[in-house]
């Protein structure tokens, strides 16, 4: 049964040790697939740390599984699906487009292969900042090309929460920087994202999609970087992946074009149970449609 709700799907979202614990501890087909295709052993991985003391590859698995099995508790499915980020990849599987196992080939490939580029060369900075107000997100952008090669607005979050990207990798003096601009930063990652600069380059971006098999989609599909619904042809799907790559994404862009898919009359958003994600969305949609949160992964009790 098709509801008239469609899903927002997050991009890589800390897990915390619980939420790690309860995705590991559960022995089924998805964690078994994803162990096997992104090649780690679920034994051998320590949740202690959080996500933070994972490698990419398994961090993104570990979340695709908490999202599929959360789905898998639903009794309907969603008239449209769009994803941030990593969030593309399944958001692409809820719709149809592509298999579990490709979705898990992909994360495999893209992490990899980000990895192996970053540890030649890192390509940059990503940092999650909150300027003074919303204004002052886009100015800073125009600012920070006097102290940095490309500065780029890489996520786009709605009320000035934001993400940039930048070519320095001196994370420290970027904090300084952004101090005395007066702007919070609330997360740092030592590789650039969503930005022309990103890692694995276009080339093989490009290379890596090349033989993916796409599926008529079972639900709409739309691009977090225009808004737009995707058409539904493999073409398509592979230029969507590839934009939100190099280009900014944006939540009130998502959602807005959610909204606009025939006969959708509320957005609900599965991720886990702690993100500033809840909060924008709740913002973005108040007055205009319905919200609710899926919080994945399912926390077991004894």
């Amino acid at each position: 049964m098709t509801s008239d709700r469609a899903l927002v799907v997050p991009g890589l979202l800390p897990l915390t040790e619980a939420e790690l614990t309860a995705v590991l501890r559960l022995p089924d087909e998805h964690l078994e697939r994803a162990a096997k295709i992104c090649r780690f052993d679920p034994a051998t991985v320590d949740p202690s740390k959080g996500s933070g003391g994972l490698v990419s590859t398994v961090h993104e698995a570990l979340l695709a599984v908490s999202l599929i099995r959360r789905l898998a508790d639903e009794p309907s499915h969603w008239r449209a699906y769009g994803g941030l980020s990593a969030g593309c990849l399944t958001a692409l599987l809820f719709a149809g487009v592509i298999s579990e196992e490709t979705c898990f080939e992909l994360i495999r490939e893209t992490n990899t292969r980000q990895i192996s580029a970053n540890n030649a060369r890192r390509s940059g900075t990503f940092l999650s900042v909150l300027p003074s107000s919303e204004g002052d997100a886009y100015r800073l952008i125009d600012a920070l090309r006097a102290f940095d090669a490309q500065p780029w607005l890489s996520v786009d979050l709605g009320a000035g929460v934001i993400a940039i990207s930048v070519t320095r990798t001196d994370a420290d003096a970027m904090r300084q920087l952004l101090a005395r601009f007066g702007v919070a930063v609330l997360d740092v990652i030592e590789r650039a994202e969503h930005c022309p600069y990103a890692a694995p380059d276009r080339a093989a971006f490009t290379e890596m999609l090349a033989d993916v098999e796409f599926r008529p989609a079972t639900a709409a599909v739309v691009s977090p970087c225009t808004g737009k619904r995707v058409d539904d042809t493999p073409e398509a799907y592979r230029h969507m992946l590839t934009e939100q790559w190099f280009d900014t994404a944006s939540l009130p862009l998502l959602i807005d074009g959610l909204r606009a898919v025939d006969q959708v009359a509320a957005v609900d958003l599965i991720g886990p149970a702690t993100s500033v994600l809840v909060t924008r969305m709740r913002q973005l949609l108040e007055g205009r449609a319905e919200h609710r949160h899926l919080a994945a992964p399912n926390l077991l009790v004894d």
